[in-house]
Parts: structure tokens; C-alpha cells; sequence
């Protein structure tokens, strides 16, 4: 069964973003991992989010972009804050 490209999108829009948080905020290596997982567990909710509002704003094929990206930043910025 053929992997969506929409999933393959979101995974690598969310792995970018994990990475961009850690180079500004990361303080060690091993932290990526749980980064990119919290990255992933965000950028789904969004999509979730998005899907059950009905929302369409900014949209890249089937992937909520915007409201992925923002819920993305809110699960990784909560994290920071949580742990400061």
C-alpha cells in the first residue's frame, strides 16, 4: 500500500521544523528525537483540528499547512516553556 504524498509532506514539513527548533533553542543532540516526535504529534493535531472545524485556510494540497505549522510551534514552544 503506497504511503499518501500529503503524509509524506506533513512528516517532512514537521521534521524540518523540529530541526529549525532545536538549531535556535536546542541545548543538546539527544533532545532531536523527542523534538521531532512532538513536532509530528503537533503538526497531526492541527491537521485534526483543521479537519473537524472544516477549516480550509492555506492549504497545500490535502495538508492544513497553516493551522499544521501553528499547532506545530504551540506543542514546541509548550514544551520550552514547560521545561524552563
Amino acid at each position: 500500500m503506497p504511503i499518501s504524498p500529503a503524509l509524506v509532506f506533513s512528516i517532512i514539513v514537521a521534521g524540518l521544523y523540529a530541526t529549525v527548533f532545536h538549531l535556535l533553542w536546542g541545548k543538546k543532540v539527544s533532545e532531536l528525537p523527542l523534538l521531532w516526535l512532538l513536532s509530528l504529534l503537533g503538526f497531526g493535531a492541527g491537521q485534526m483540528v483543521a479537519g473537524v472545524l472544516g477549516l480550509r485556510l492555506l492549504m497545500i494540497g490535502n495538508v492544513h499547512f497553516l493551522l499544521g505549522t501553528i499547532a506545530c510551534w504551540l506543542v514546541l514552544f509548550g514544551v520550552k516553556w514547560r521545561r524552563a
